[in-house]
């Protein structure tokens, strides 16, 4: 098979995207198919597989951000070369939506995946005057395709309430063996961070910024600051809103930046609850990876997160209405009760096994041959009524 993927987020970036469609990759790859990646140019190319680079420049208003220029005619050009089997777009903006008419015009089939809750976006950024008119382009988007791929079951009640269509459950993953409880480096790892042996240390993961509701965050870490003054916080992650939180936080927590890899894993291992405020989560991938690190979760309810956190057994989540105080009361119930913090780290371990990255993209795999194999049966009867 012959898949190529269109995606104006990709690594060397880390978010719950890039991690996700770079497992993707992995996954064709090791079962065989030729894979090609089109993506803006982060100023080298990735190794290990067909990538087609676009011209991009980085988002005056958030350095993270590389936004794909135009024309994309090379882009169009390489696909066209590379003569893909399937073609899935996972993101919607230009360098989407020229390549959605691109396949459309080549006759190609072309599926989609929808990552991003833009309700909570345009709200955070001040445009939420903009939302009718995003949510009509989106839906015409998504419903030009085959099939589009949804990380969870409540995005996809909310998307067909939009008026959706041909939506299939693309759920998260965890590499388990990765991300683990006791890490090796845990004990010396937590001592250079500046976190004593007995500290309770109150983890959080994920871009630092307005969009993941950090603001709301740091107003239930202040009260749990103030209430136990010998809690401890860990940042690990940048973006706009990080040098606020770390005036507010001050020496109660240590900010790390962005890790990937096993040093992530070990600055997962290194905390002892995991804290995550976000509104805007289709899925939440950091939320799975901090259960399979043996974290219990405190979370709003809200979005993908709230098909993952079991209340009670593996975190608590509270209502995305409550006010912060709310949030900093279940953080303090597990900072004071070990016996319940530890039951429900166990319980979110056991959870996370359960969670097969090779389960999660083999399906996907298959229902590409299924787009396949529809795209070309309907060429065929096209081609015999003509």
């Amino acid at each position: 098979m012959r898949v190529t993927l269109v995606t104006e987020t990709y690594f060397p970036q880390v978010n719950g995207v890039s991690r996700t469609l770079g497992q993707l990759v992995q996954h064709l790859h090791d079962r065989g198919d030729s894979v090609q990646v089109v993506h803006p140019d982060y100023g080298k190319a990735p190794e290990g597989y067909d990538s087609v680079l676009v011209q991009s420049i980085v988002a005056p208003f958030y350095k993270e951000l590389h936004l794909p220029l135009p024309p994309f005619s090379g882009a169009h050009r390489a696909i066209e070369a590379f003569r893909p089997d399937v073609v899935h777009i996972a993101t919607e903006a230009f360098l989407g939506l020229s390549t959605l008419r691109f396949a459309k015009r080549r006759k190609l089939p072309v599926v989609s995946s929808f990552h991003t809750n833009f309700d909570q976006y345009s709200h955070h950024y001040r445009v939420g005057w903009a939302n009718g008119t995003i949510w009509r382009y989106l839906r015409w988007f998504h419903n030009r395709t085959l099939e589009t791929y949804v990380p969870s079951r409540t995005t996809i009640g909310e998307l067909e309430d939009r008026g959706f269509e041909r939506l299939a459950l693309w759920p998260r993953g965890v590499d388990s063996r990765l991300f683990q409880p006791n890490q090796p480096s845990r004990q010396a790892l937590r001592a250079r961070l500046g976190f004593g042996p007995d500290d309770v240390v109150v983890g959080y993961v994920s871009r630092i910024a307005a969009e993941k509701n950090v603001e709301y965050l740091a107003a239930a870490l202040e009260i749990v600051a103030r209430s136990r003054p010998e809690a401890r916080f860990l940042f690990v992650g940048d973006g706009p809103s990080r040098s606020d939180l770390e005036r507010r936080m001050g020496p109660h927590a240590h900010f790390a930046g962005y890790l990937q890899g096993q040093e992530l894993a070990d600055h997962y291992a290194a905390a002892d609850i995991f804290a995550f405020s976000s509104l805007t989560e289709t899925f939440g991938n950091v939320v799975l990876e901090a259960m399979a690190s043996g974290l219990p979760v405190v979370a709003l309810r809200a979005g993908g997160v709230a098909d993952t956190v079991q209340p009670g057994l593996t975190g608590t989540l509270v209502d995305p209405d409550a006010p912060p105080v709310r949030f900093a009361q279940a953080l303090l119930r597990l900072i004071d009760d070990r016996t319940l913090r530890l039951r429900q780290a166990d319980a979110a371990r056991e959870y996370a096994l359960s969670q097969s990255w090779y389960t999660i993209m083999e399906s996907l795999r298959e229902r590409y041959q299924i787009a396949i194999e529809e795209s070309v049966g309907a060429r065929e009867r096209m081609a015999v009524l003509s």
